[in-house]
């Protein structure tokens, strides 16, 4: 029988993964990394770019490029490159051939059939659209699994034996996705799900990045029409100081100028954690009504939640792990490979 392999086809970033003689084993990319950016671009000679090198033209060239296309799996929404138009499939296909092909260079075997995982409140249409891009990508899809089941089952709660009632909080880089999970002699059920397509650390990213801005006398939306290469590489910037305000109590972003290169006395600004978390408690509060959903609609109250499990880049954010700390009375799981 072929070998299948399973994939993470996330907003931000994706990964693939085989399941070895010792367990699971991530599949690296052709750069040897984990993840590959979820990034799809065309450069100059037409020829397509997908992963880190597509992120990198992202910055310099973003017109060239498109990303966080899975916020519109199953829509009409689509993009053009010049002479290339693409759907939100065709986008995601190109991130799945990708994937395909550093499994095949890694395996030293071909590679036809995968598992893919999905939000779990993704509708029958995203969920067709999400099969329909393995399709293109030349893989077969065995089957589509839910995003709270795959962490259920990350955790290893499945081989305790032991009945359960889990919420599976998931932050990811462009989409949140929180699940009640119930576990009864080993099996796994999604009992109630909500979410957002359009939250996720992408927009406390961008949120950091408009202040930045406005604090160089500059407003996001002017600048990204008018200056699109520095708005992209502020994005970068403040993505890099996201991730280290999850770790420091203080960093430092530097103001690019109109084509996104950095001058030799190029201004910068010291953020602190405290100052970045006020800028985005806006975001923050968005996470709590679809918690509230989906106990409602479960009918069940915070009490009765035993464990609460994250997922997702995001969450490794201390306003997040505060927050849902908060919520639930009892700290959460952390990702294993945080």
């Amino acid at each position: 029988m072929s070998t299948i392999i399973g994939i993470d086809l996330g907003t931000t970033n994706s990964v693939a993964a085989v399941l070895g003689k010792n367990g699971p084993e991530i599949i690296p990319n052709a750069h040897g990394e984990r993840l590959t950016p979820s990034v799809v671009g065309v450069d100059r000679d037409g020829q397509f770019l997908v992963g880190a090198a597509a992120k990198e033209l992202q910055v310099v060239r973003p017109e060239r490029c498109a990303s966080l296309f899975k916020r519109h799996m199953g829509s009409n929404w689509g993009v053009s490159f010049g002479q290339h138009s693409f759907s939100p499939e065709e986008l995601s296909s190109l991130v799945l051939k990708s994937l395909k092909q550093d499994a095949e260079a890694y395996l030293q075997r071909p590679v036809e059939r995968a598992v893919i995982t999905v939000p779990a409140y993704f509708n029958d249409q995203q969920r067709k659209a999400t099969i329909n891009a393995g399709r293109i990508a030349g893989l077969t899809v065995e089957r589509i699994i839910n995003e709270p089941t795959a962490a259920a089952l990350a955790y290893g709660f499945h081989e305790a034996r032991e009945d359960k009632v889990l919420l599976v909080f998931d932050l990811g880089g462009g989409t949140f996705d929180v699940s009640l999970v119930e576990i009864f002699d080993g099996v796994i059920e999604v009992k109630s799900s909500s979410g957002e397509s359009w939250l996720g650390g992408e927009d406390f990213t961008r949120t950091l990045a408009a202040r930045v801005l406005e604090k160089h006398g500059l407003a996001f939306e002017r600048t990204e029409m008018d200056a699109p290469a520095l708005v992209s590489r502020m994005i970068k910037q403040c993505e890099i100081a996201k991730c280290q305000l999850s770790r420091s109590e203080t960093t430092t972003v530097r103001l690019a100028n109109r084509q996104g290169n950095f001058d030799e006395d190029a201004p910068q600004i010291e953020i602190s954690r405290r100052q970045f978390e006020e800028w985005t408690e806006h975001i923050l509060r968005r996470i709590e009504p679809p918690i509230r959903r989906v106990l409602g609609d479960a009918g069940l109250d915070r009490r009765d939640i035993e464990e609460v499990i994250l997922v997702g880049g995001a969450t490794r954010m201390p306003a997040v792990i505060s927050l849902v700390q908060q919520m639930f009375g009892k700290p959460p799981q952390k990702p294993p490979q945080s």
